[in-house]
């Protein structure tokens, strides 16, 4: 009988899997009709359907349809109800979008959205048409709609090598995969081409330019390719799943896919590339950022770019993961060893591999200290040009008081290094006790001045004292001894050596003090929260600590059990008043709040949604509705940094989960 008892392993499964029905059920569904390319015939065949839909007594409307002069397409809207285009006014031309409020207050049992990848106009309340749908769904509407394959954020960078096109209205591909229906609309190449030639897709001109390029037959047959191939990994995806559910396959491939993340342009490639492996193999992905010194002095444009590449992993269904330290190849492997990675996937550019290394040096690290892992190396084709730079220029344009400042206290160490050694030799006390101090005053150089470049200079400057001032002939850069230009080589090594050597140490400090900083408010903020009995003492422990890892103005807004926001909470930054708050007190702002409450989701300023809102809006959620909204006052709307952010999500949810047992 104890065998055939279920394991209590598939009893969790089973219950997850019934909960994430359970929330399905209560949700739309959403079909997509599936093409590899334009005119295969994605709206028609949605139009037809919706016409069948409604021959079965469904409602149905059209809540935008793209016909593109295509006459047939054009005949099927007719006879179906269509909600009217929101017009959005941008640089100077009246664009027509879909009108997703019109659409909610209409909620009709289903509703057509052409296009899903769409990017939405400035002003509208989504930046793309995929968030649209996702609020419609959760409204419980079912949804059609269309996208090509080119479209999928994972194949973006393997349709542009194939087509010669950088596609950029992109889906993350766990829209795709969570559709509860995909159907393919399949067209054989030749079929297409000649549909093209008779001007049924495009008008004469643009369709001979896309026969020219895009529309040529072997790139419609590797786009086609890549659409079956991505069918059939979706239903192998599904299967697999009812499979693990059911008990009746231990599916378990024991791989653990991870990313590294970097700045270089040609990171993206990477990250796509891994995804699609963890895909293929149904595992952890896992995107590692390791955060250098040199990173933190880097300019703006590298900065975004890390971010994008940061948010792209996230896209793609990566966990993010951010260490810190000097030593880029120690770290990764550091951590693939401690969290069961099986597969790395890095990035190789012509000159230099993240932010200090050259790859070769990074590849040879991780083979020593984790040769049971495989690594995946993909090279940059393309060869970008360095990055690094930038930091360098950045530092030398903005510092120059900084760097006068530490070369003249290297100086005055050295005067003084000199001086002692000055002492020691009117004292009767040989060369060597006199190198040992040239030693010590590069070490204390060290001390004062952390970049490299500062220990070449104190090396050298010591090594030049010394010539100059306890060689014969005294005061003169010659050196009639035949074994000094040996000394003043070990000189300049050693104290090379070691200066460099004491930055490093100086450098890792301050990251494991800052990495020790922010652990302790993360179990300072938990050992608070156990002691507050109030919801009020929660909302003022989570404002003192969130504020101490920020340093930004909050507010608060309560949600009562009814789902209606309560009065604020304003907490202003420590030197600010209230008073500098209450311009965040309208109802514009109040009704993005209302908006984060209802959808359990970030909002406004420096978010996909409303983003014209003058503040940060997060939910703080606990296990089933949301107990709050803080708003977060970006100073000059600069984003919060990824690991902070990430900080503050931690304590929310531990918020959150207080708060539903208070």
């Amino acid at each position: 009988m104890r065998g055939d008892r279920p394991s209590s392993e598939l009893l969790l499964r089973k219950l997850q899997y019934e909960e994430k029905q359970k929330c399905r059920r209560s949700q739309g569904k959403l079909k997509i009709f599936l093409g590899y390319a334009a005119g295969s015939g994605k709206t028609y065949t949605m139009l037809e359907a919706a016409h069948e839909a409604k021959a079965h007594h469904i409602d149905v409307a059209a809540g935008y349809i793209e016909p593109h002069n295509r006459p047939d397409t054009q005949k099927l809207t007719e006879g179906l109800e269509t909600i009217p285009f929101l017009e959005v006014e941008y640089k100077g031309v009246r664009l027509r979008e879909f009108d997703l409020d019109a659409a909610l207050k209409r909620h009709p049992q289903l509703i057509l959205v052409d296009e899903l990848a769409h990017t939405n106009a400035n002003g509208c309340r989504n930046e793309k048409r995929y968030q649209d749908v996702k609020e419609l769904l959760r409204a419980g509407i079912d949804v059609y709609t269309t996208i090509n394959i080119q479209h999928l954020e994972s194949l973006n960078d393997l349709v542009e090598n194939i087509t010669g096109i950088q596609v950029k209205e992109r889906i993350p591909d766990r829209v795709f995969d969570h559709a509860d229906q995909v159907e393919m609309i399949d067209i054989e190449p030749e079929n297409l081409i000649e549909r093209m030639k008779e001007g049924k897709v495009y008008e004469k001109s643009q369709a001979e330019r896309a026969l020219e390029h895009f529309f040529r037959k072997e790139k419609l047959i590797a786009l086609r390719e890549i659409t079956l191939r991505r069918m059939a990994e979706r239903v192998k995806r599904i299967a697999e799943q009812e499979r693990l559910v059911q008990g009746e396959l231990e599916y378990h491939t024991g791989e653990h896919i991870l990313v590294c993340i970097s700045a270089a342009s040609s990171n993206a490639k990477v990250i796509r590339t891994a995804a699609r492996l963890a895909y293929a193999f149904q595992c952890q992905f896992t995107g590692l950022y390791v955060e250098t010194p040199a990173m933190q002095e880097a300019d703006h444009h590298t900065k975004a770019r890390l971010k994008e590449h940061l948010e792209l992993a996230k896209t793609l269904g990566a966990k993010i993961v951010t260490v810190f330290g000097k030593d880029v190849g120690r770290q990764i492997a550091e951590y693939a060893a401690v969290s069961n990675v099986s597969k790395v996937v890095v990035g190789r550019t012509n000159h230099r591999f993240f932010f200090e290394r050259p790859g070769s040096e990074i590849l040879e690290k991780l083979s020593c200290l984790a040769p049971n892992i495989d690594i995946y190396v993909i090279p940059d084709i393309k060869g970008e040009a360095p990055y690094r730079k930038n930091v360098v220029l950045r530092k030398r344009k903005n510092d120059w008081k900084r760097i006068l400042k530490d070369l003249a206290e290297i100086t005055a160490v050295m005067i003084l290094t000199t001086a002692a050694a000055y002492m020691m030799q009117r004292a009767g006390l040989t060369e060597s006790n006199i190198i040992m101090v040239y030693i010590l005053g590069v070490l204390l150089s060290s001390y004062v001045a952390n970049q490299r470049i500062y220990a070449v200079y104190s090396s050298a400057l010591g090594v030049l004292a010394f010539n100059f001032f306890f060689t014969e002939p005294y005061f003169s850069l010659k050196a009639y001894d035949r074994g000094y230009p040996v000394t003043f080589v070990m000189l300049f090594t050693v104290g090379l050596f070691t200066a460099t050597m004491t930055c490093k140490l100086k450098q890792q400090n301050r990251e494991n003090a800052k990495k020790a900083y922010r652990t302790e408010i993360l179990l300072e903020n938990s050992q608070k929260l156990r002691r507050c009995r109030t919801e009020s003492e929660v909302w003022n422990q989570i404002a003192v600590q969130a504020g101490k890892l920020l340093n930004l103005s909050l507010l608060i807004y309560p949600v009562k059990d009814n789902g209606l926001l309560e009065s604020p909470l304003l907490f202003p930054r420590k030197g600010d008043e209230k008073e500098e708050l209450k311009q965040y007190l309208n109802p514009q702002e109040r009704a993005v709040v209302q908006w984060v409450a209802a959808n359990h989701h970030r909002a406004g300023a420096c978010t996909h949604t409303l983003p014209t809102a003058k503040a940060m809006y997060l939910p703080i959620q606990g296990e089933d509705d949301v107990k709050g909204v803080i708003g977060i006052v970006l100073e000059e709307r600069r984003e919060i940094q990824e690991f902070k952010y990430g900080l503050l999500i931690a304590m929310l949810n531990e918020t959150g989960v207080k708060l539903q047992n208070t």
